[in-house]
């Protein structure tokens, strides 16, 4: 008898071939991702997961996604573990918090095992009963069954288009807005005033821009900006320095969180108290603020931008709220072919508006052109007609806003900030701040309806209350 080669039977896995810790930053993806969730929901079975607590809150969002047309968060598991029996409850509770702090780094290599995943099981099945059928004298039935699978196989894909079915997508909207902690998609400036035209802050998804004159504290705005979204809003923060250095951007930062004199800290000369109090500022904001350079060269564009964001998710984990672009007259365009500097910067700027649009909050800034007047004497507010170049890059912006400083108001650390448009909400705004150079603080000057040398109105600093400047 002619020796048989052995027949191997492919079994539909019962559970996800990895460990637990892909299986915990599968749940917490499919949470946050809803068009990877709605397709990974079709395909994906709560017994794939080893762990009882994950099959349950997979389970759970099964439910709650067929129940409501929407996708939970995280948050709103955790908030279901309520219901469970007292017995179980802690276990639960730990185990999803695991999943809330599950890392994400490797996010496209986990997707990409999903769906070789879900391709076998497509393919196990079909094959299997393809064959049932085949034997059972079916070829035809077979046939069509098997073609029919395929073209689920060759159609799994999570290449999901930016696009919704508005009516449709309500519920997932709401739910969306209801699971979102109040304020988070905002960024607040720490000006009472310019938060309050902003809605609370610079949204997510928003471009913001300044136009100066040079030497007019662009840096040092964006700056403080960055200090408030960290210290105030808790936020994430990537400043990217196209202009200068990262170092000297990185002695402003101290600076502000100093609040001394610039030159002592550049020298390293702070007392013990200080020093002690900064230390213990930097434990607290751990993993929040980080600076790149982008000066080896001057063609770099958003698209540069976005690569480090993508190598900071995938190295660390890490995705900033609030992107600071240090400044965009320094971008290029995306590809080649712009006839002219204006067609360039028109460019550069869209390319920060799509930046923008993946989610995050965009702060930037923008050259005004020189005027025929003395710029330390005229007291003229810029607007957007002034801004160098073209006015057609700003068109994108969701906020426009100038900063204005005389020579006088320089001396009186005075300056005026211009919050010229915003897109959902009244502007036409003239906002006067404390300008303090020295210690690289924009402060606000509450209860000051206009500006006037020497004003003897006690300052904040952004991002502190008085209490804490008095026990400073």
């Amino acid at each position: 008898m002619p020796k048989r080669d052995p027949v191997y039977r492919e079994e539909v896995p019962v559970t996800f071939p990895f460990g637990i810790h892909f299986q915990k930053s599968l749940l917490k993806l499919l949470t946050k991702d809803v068009g990877f969730a709605n397709l990974a929901i079709a395909r994906l079975e709560p017994h794939f997961f080893e762990n009882e607590v994950l099959a349950w809150g997979f389970n759970f969002l099964v439910e709650y996604q067929a129940k409501y047309n929407a996708v939970p968060s995280l948050r709103v598991i955790k908030e279901e573990t309520r219901h469970l029996d007292p017995s179980i409850r802690e276990l639960y509770q730990l185990t999803l918090q695991a999943v809330a702090e599950a890392d994400l780094s490797a996010e496209e290599w986990l997707r990409d095992q999903v769906i070789d995943f879900i391709k076998r099981n497509i393919f196990v099945s079909a094959f299997q009963e393809s064959k049932a059928l085949y034997n059972q004298g079916e070829p035809v039935k077979a046939y069509d069954l098997m073609m029919s699978e395929m073209d689920k196989l060759y159609n799994t894909s999570w290449d999901v288009t930016d696009r919704e079915f508005f009516f449709d997508e309500f519920d997932q909207r709401r739910s969306r807005r209801l699971s979102q902690d109040v304020g988070s998609d905002v960024v607040v400036t720490g000006v009472p005033e310019l938060d309050q035209v902003l809605g609370g802050g610079l949204s997510l998804g928003e471009l913001g821009t300044w136009i100066a004159y040079p030497k007019r504290g662009k840096t040092t705005l964006l700056v403080n900006h960055g200090v408030q979204a960290v210290r105030r809003g808790d936020h994430t923060v990537l400043h990217a320095v196209f202009e200068g250095s990262r170092a000297l951007v990185a002695n402003r930062y101290d600076t502000v969180f100093a609040q001394e004199a610039y030159g002592r800290v550049k020298a390293g000369n702070l007392d013990a108290k200080t020093y002690e109090r900064m230390q213990y500022d930097y434990r607290m904001y751990s993993q929040k603020l980080i600076l790149r350079g982008f000066t080896e060269h001057w063609s770099y564009s958003a698209v540069d931008i976005y690569d480090e964001i993508k190598e900071l998710k995938r190295l660390h984990d890490w995705v900033p709220d609030l992107i600071i672009v240090d400044y965009g007259d320094l971008l290029r365009g995306r590809g080649k072919g712009y006839k002219s500097e204006t067609e360039n910067q028109q460019a550069a700027f869209r390319d920060l508006k799509s930046l923008a649009n993946r989610g995050f909050a965009v702060w930037t800034a923008t050259q005004a052109q020189r005027p025929k007047k003395d710029i330390d004497a005229d007291p003229a507010v810029l607007t957007s007609r002034n801004v160098a170049d073209c006015y057609g890059k700003v068109r994108v912006c969701d906020f426009i806003g100038s900063i204005n400083q005389t020579k006088d108001e320089r001396y009186a650390k005075e300056m005026r900030l211009f919050a010229e448009l915003y897109r959902d909400n009244e502007a036409g705004k003239i906002i006067p701040v404390r300008a303090d150079f020295a210690k690289m603080t924009i402060t606000t000057l509450r209860g000051v309806s206009s500006v006037s040398s020497g004003s003897t109105n006690e300052a904040v600093p952004l991002g502190y209350t008085k209490q804490e400047k008095m026990a400073y």
